[in-house]
């Protein structure tokens, strides 16, 4: 094994079987601690694209201007700091490491083309993995290698923790935006949203609703949050950097299920981002917020958020529309008994939704 050097940056070439992957990686966010190599490999098998980069160097051989950034460990070993999947892709050509049974047939096929089947790799020590810190939000939030949001929100975390932890909130935010060339509020959103996602895994929420957390959408949280009154409804205070001191879990518990539960329709009660400007104004209505607790319909519950008043001429409005358009089906169809009985139920309906309007007006004046 290669001699280590703290100081000088030079490139050292280190046996791949003295490099372990870094169990703090953003990227491992979602294994919840279970970093382990054969979850590793399975993860990055699904959704890293090890595949292609194992097609390349076994074709090409390992190219010695990408080297990795390692750091030291207390047993004599290297954790790779910056490179993780060029590692994976390395140890699945040399052996080191067996793809899961599902990924066998397919790795198997790269590894018996392959002309090169590394056992060295280029590396640049630093003394501790806090000094590659600032370097991965550089490449991976701001660089050509982007993160998905999970992966982001974690490496802020690490980042606020690390070197920020004695700043004010406010402080923390501009301060992690202007180092990696973003928005204070947009960093704010991914903190807090990595927040509410790890209290909703500790409470096993997605499980218990059957619902796997590896495949959950966490940028769904992260745009809620973008919508003032869903934060506010929440009990997060603006400016928040991940603190959750006042936060209302049954709310959070609320907003996750009609967020992520699919319905007897398939669908959830939000179902697209879109849908969550509605949300917004819903949460922040009184008579629209009880419609959704009571109906689980957003549309029903949007209704409301103008009022009892205003919902009731929606309403009559989006009947009337729906009449119109059975009138023009009629003329080109030709009714059957069930059409009529259907036709006398809502004649009967809507001569006792007009009597109870005369009704009220009467009792009114």
């Amino acid at each position: 094994m290669s001699t280590r050097r703290k100081e000088n940056k030079e490139i050292e070439w280190i046996d791949s079987n003295q490099i372990d992957f870094d169990p703090k990686n953003p990227r491992f966010s979602r294994l919840r601690g279970d970093v382990g190599d054969d979850r590793v490999i399975s993860e990055m098998l699904d959704d890293e694209g090890v595949q292609d980069l194992m097609s390349s160097i076994g074709q090409q051989g390992y190219f010695a201007g990408e080297p990795l950034l390692v750091a030291p460990t207390d047993d004599g070993r290297y954790i790779v700091v910056e490179g993780n999947r060029r590692l994976a892709a390395v140890k699945l050509l040399n052996g080191e490491l067996q793809p899961p049974r599902r990924k066998s047939r397919s790795v198997a096929m790269i590894v018996g083309e392959a002309k090169h089947k590394p056992t060295k790799l280029p590396c640049i020590i630093y003394e501790n993995r806090e000094l590659v810190l600032r370097y991965l939000g550089y490449r991976h939030i701001t660089g050509i290698k982007e993160w998905d949001a999970l992966s982001k929100a974690r490496y802020l975390a690490d980042l606020r923790d690390t070197f920020y932890s004695d700043l004010p909130e406010e402080e923390q935010l501009r301060t992690i935006a202007r180092e990696i060339g973003s928005r204070s509020d947009a960093v704010g959103k991914l903190l807090n949203g990595l927040a509410l996602f790890d209290i909703a895994e500790d409470i096993k929420f997605f499980r218990s609703h059957n619902l796997s957390p590896e495949v959950v959408d966490f940028s769904y949280i992260t745009t809620a949050l973008g919508y003032k009154n869903i934060a506010g409804w929440l009990g997060l205070k603006e400016g928040a950097a991940g603190t959750t001191d006042n936060l209302d879990h049954d709310n959070l518990q609320k907003l996750l299920y009609w967020m992520y539960v699919p319905q007897t329709t398939g669908r959830t009660v939000v179902g697209e981002t879109r849908k969550l400007k509605e949300l917004a104004a819903v949460v922040n209505s009184e008579d629209g917020l009880r419609v959704l607790l009571d109906t689980g319909s957003l549309t029903d519950a949007f209704m409301f958020t103008d009022g009892p008043q205003q919902a009731l001429s929606q309403a009559l409005k989006a009947a009337d529309s729906k009449l119109r358009l059975v009138w023009d089906m009629l003329l080109k169809s030709t009714p059957t008994e069930e059409h009529k009985y259907a036709a006398d139920d809502i004649a009967k309906r809507a001569r006792r939704i007009y009597e109870q309007i005369c009704s009220s007006m009467d009792t009114a004046e």
